[in-house]
Parts: structure tokens; C-alpha cells; sequence
């Protein structure tokens, strides 16, 4: 949630107010680090006003100084407890330290008073109503990342409950885009989210019922006998039952707690043995299994590729190049190696030349069945020269911020999706 500069209260000290102003205006000058500064001196003249730590913390954030940052607003709501934005900001920070549950926390004290955010474009050429679930990053499409906010305005509106969202007054928009990620937890939100577009009217971008059905058991019904493309059988077990030996998949499998990202509770397990360690070192009580697939090159790398899918169009996202089969973009080491770098920016100049024409056909077969019109896949192809596909998924990050200096090839290939995802709202907005 974007924290937008705010004035000091008339009655603050002459000297603070001044100093808060001129932090104010070097700030939306482009100029962060004067403006650090000129907030710090007017808390010298004046501490304890919110207003100044907030402006300082937004600023410091920006400047990815974000320890300081959390400083500044645990002070802002040592003063004022209920602020939205110090809870908005501190939701952001929690989750950039690794603390997940902490920033739910001061997502709901924010919810509990507010459920829809409006960031009004300037030079507004469309406007889209995002629909989002309470929850950390993992929760909804982070589209943020993904609209200029100089030409597309956004709304958020964040759905609690059946009776919430059916009071709720909402703004007008072009486009209704959902925005809620498929889980457990969100599973009843997409079925009020069905309501909220029903009633509404508006075009729609990636209806609900659809992102129901990018569970990774709905996903391999669906495309399983693609041809060309391998999809692992994924099956859903609860503990219990892996317990018993009742997994219906051959070992050696690929093991994960239902609702885990990121490869966390992620491991292989080559047999009976190894699947009782795993479950007694794991609190979950339901598993996503599937079979094994090494899908290693000759040169005994593991590649894993992200593609956005917009409108039915594949855009090549990044390479993940590592020489273990958990691979993971934050797990691999593409700093390390600039032959990786080279691939990967081979790939992303170079679409066709990694994945041919019947491939891209295949994942316009994947749009046309699972009805969506955003979402992100992850694959890698075998040495059969057939599609791998590992997860199929609306909310999977696409940003631009990686370090220019060694990832500056990515942008362009980060621009083409925000293009693309913008055309596809002037397309979808004109029926």
C-alpha cells in the first residue's frame, strides 16, 4: 500500500512545520536523501509529531533503508496507535524481514476501518477494481508491480465476508480484475468475489471461478493430456493417510504442505522411510504429492523458466539456472555465474528460440482451458523436448526492480508484461 506524504497539524512549531515542508517537496523532487534530512532536523526541533516520523519513514523506505524506516513508524504508532498508514507501512516492512504473521496483524488493524484504497492515476487512461483477500504477499496478484500509476488508476477492494461485501459501496471502474490468489483460505472469498462481479456488471479479467480452478490438483485435470506437455499427477493427501502409506504415487516423490510458496516444506522422498522423517519433522495436516520428474539437461543443470501468459500470449519472464532440482529464482546462482545470466538474457530476447512452435501453441491451449486471461507458469522442458509444467498460477510476482547493474536485461522483458497487461484492460474495458 503506497504512503503518500502528509502536512504537518497547524499547531506544530514554526520550525518543524518548515523543515516537515521542505522534506515534503524534496521528496516528491526525486530528492530522498535531502529529504531524510530535512525531516531529521525537523524532529530535532519538535519530536513526538507523527506526521514528521511518518514522512521520514516513507522516505527511508524508498531508499530500501527499511530497518529505519520500521523504526519510524513503531514511533509513529507509539503516538498514534490506530494510524492506517504506520499500519499499512509496517505490513510491508514486516514481510520484507521475513515476518509474515506480524504484518497480517497490522493489515487487519487497518481493515477493521477501511476496506477500499484508491490510487487515482493523474493522467488517467483506464481504471480497474481489483478484488484482494486480507492476507501477506502470497494472498493476491501484486499488481502494483504490474500498472503505471501516472495512466491507470486502481481501486482495491479487500473482501472479508459475504454481508461486508455486499454493503460495500464501491467506486466506479472499466474493469473488474480479480485479483485473489487460489487457496484454501481464500476459497470462500472467491466465491463472494463471484457475487461482487455478478453484481456489478463490468467487464471482467480473470473471473473467479476460474482462479478456483488453479489448484494444483484442478491444473493437472485440465491440462494432463496436453499434448507435448508433461504434468506431473499432483494428489492431495491429508497426514494421516501418508502416515498409512497411501500415497497413490510411485516413490521417489515431490512432497509439500498445502499452502506453502516458495519451496518451503519442499523435499524429494525416495521411499517409506524417508517419507515417515518427513512427516514427523512437518506440522502440516494436508499434502500436495506428486511423482518425481528429473527434468535435468545433459549438462546436469536444472532449468526452470517463468512465463506470463496475457491475453493468451506468452511473454518470457526469467530463467532460473541451478544444479539443484529445488530451484527457486532466490535459490539460484545467477549472481554468481554471468553464463547463467547470458542464458537467461538469451532467453528473454530470444523467446523461440527455447521453446518452438508447438509449445507456444500448447500454452495457448493452457489459456484457452483454464479461461484465464493473466497468469504466470513455471516449467522447464525435458530432454524429450516436451513442456514440464510445475505450477500454473494468477498471482506469481513479476516486477522490475532486480539489480540493474547484473539483471538490467530483465527490465525490457518486465516492461513487455506490463505492457501487454494494460492493453489487455483497454481491450477488455472496450466491449
Amino acid at each position: 500500500m503506497p504512503i503518500p506524504a502528509r502536512d504537518m497539524p497547524s499547531n506544530a512549531r514554526a520550525a518543524a512545520a518548515d523543515a516537515n515542508r521542505r522534506g515534503v517537496s524534496l521528496h516528491r523532487q526525486g530528492r530522498v536523501e535531502e529529504a531524510v534530512d530535512a525531516f531529521r532536523e525537523g524532529i530535532a526541533s519538535q519530536g513526538g509529531v507523527a506526521e514528521l516520523h511518518t514522512n521520514l519513514g516513507a522516505a527511508l523506505m524508498q531508499l530500501g533503508r527499511f530497518d529505519d524506516a520500521r523504526a519510524e513508524y513503531e514511533r509513529v504508532l507509539e503516538i498514534q496507535p490506530d494510524d492506517l498508514l504506520a499500519h499499512s507501512a509496517m505490513y510491508e516492512l514486516e514481510q520484507i524481514r521475513g515476518n509474515p504473521a506480524k504484518a497480517v496483524t497490522h493489515q487487519a488493524r487497518v481493515l477493521a476501518q477501511q476496506t477500499v484504497f484508491s490510487q487515482i492515476a493523474p493522467r488517467e487512461a483506464r481504471s480497474v477494481l481489483a478484488l484482494m483477500a486480507p492476507g501477506d504477499w502470497q494472498a493476491n496478484v501484486p499488481i502494483d508491480f504490474l500498472i503505471d500509476r501516472e495512466t491507470t488508476t486502481v481501486h482495491k477492494f479487500y473482501i472479508l465476508s459475504q454481508a461486508q461485501a455486499a454493503a460495500a459501496v464501491l467506486p466506479a471502474a472499466g474493469v473488474v480484475f480479480t485479483a485473489i490468489a487460489e487457496s484454501d483460505e481464500n476459497e470462500e472469498r472467491l466465491r463472494v468475489a463471484e457475487d461482487v462481479v455478478a453484481h456489478l456488471q463490468l467487464p471482467v479479467i480473470n473471473r473467479p471461478e476460474r482462479v478456483l480452478g488453479t489448484s494444483r490438483t484442478r491444473v493437472w485435470q485440465a491440462l494432463h493430456d496436453l499434448p507435448n506437455v508433461v504434468v506431473p499427477q499432483t494428489l492431495r493427501r491429508g497426514k494421516a493417510e501418508l502416515e498409512r502409506g497411501e500415497t497413490g504415487i510411485e516413490y521417489p516423490l515431490v512432497i509439500r504442505p498445502v499452502g506453502s510458496h516458495a519451496g518451503h516444506g519442499l523435499e524429494r522422498v525416495n521411499d517409506a522411510r524417508d517419507l515417515a522423517g518427513y512427516l514427523s519433522r512437518s506440522s502440516g495436516a494436508q499434502y500436495y504429492i506428486m511423482p518425481f520428474v528429473d527434468f535435468s539437461k545433459g549438462d546436469g543443470f536444472f532449468r526452470k523458466y517463468r512465463i506470463i501468459v496475457v491475453d493468451g500470449v506468452p511473454y518470457a519472464y526469467h530463467l532460473a539456472i541451478s544444479p539443484r532440482w529445488m530451484i527457486h529464482y532466490y535459490n539460484a546462482p545467477m549472481q554468481e555465474h554471468a553464463w547463467m545470466r547470458d542464458e537467461e538474457r538469451r532467453f528473454l530476447d530470444d523467446f523461440p528460440s527455447v521453446f518452438d512452435p508447438a509449445l507456444v501453441r500448447a500454452i495457448g491451449e493452457m489459456a484457452s482451458r483454464l479461461g484465464l486471461e493473466y497468469f504466470g507458469i513455471d516449467c522447464s522442458i525435458d530432454r524429450k523436448g516436451r513442456l514440464v509444467l510445475f505450477e500454473a498460477d494468477p498471482a506469481m510476482i513479476v516486477h522490475a526492480g532486480d539489480d540493474p547493474q547484473l539483471f538490467g536485461y530483465k527490465i525490457p522483458a518486465a516492461q513487455r508484461v506490463f505492457a501487454a497487461f494494460e492493453r489487455l484492460i483497454d481491450r477488455v474495458g472496450s466491449r
